[in-house]
């Protein structure tokens, strides 16, 4: 149980943010304020080696939360994918205090970069 502890403390999950709003909704620009330390990183994945990142097409809600994710681009791993798109349906947050109702809900892509220091990913 402590090496699983251990994989998951040193395994990490980055986030990066890009998106496409339309011209007409420039002032709108929901930011990632909860994810990182949200993210789950398949300890099952890890063993295995695997790295990589998921793009994901993500409709944010007037409160702040995924309504909806798709991947628009694979990890090349089923496990990193569907962790990814769990992880930003069930934790994520966004900030979108600078949004007006009616932008909302906006749809953002957002990049979820798996990788894992300890087998040299």
């Amino acid at each position: 149980m402590s090496a699983s502890l251990t994989l998951s403390i040193l395994a990490t999950a980055s986030v990066s943010l890009l998106h496409f709003a339309p011209p007409a909704l420039a002032g709108c620009d929901p930011r990632v304020v909860q994810s990182e330390s949200y993210t789950h990183f398949p300890i099952r994945s890890q063993l295995r080696g695997q790295k990589g990142t998921v793009f994901l097409s993500v409709s944010v809600d007037q409160n702040g939360r995924a309504a909806a994710a798709a991947v628009q681009r694979s990890s090349g791993h089923r496990l990193l994918d569907k962790a990814a798109t769990r992880s930003v349906l069930e934790n994520w947050q966004f900030d979108v205090s600078n949004c007006e109702r009616k932008d909302l809900p906006i749809s953002h892509v957002v990049a979820v970069e798996y990788r894992n220091p300890v087998y040299g990913n």
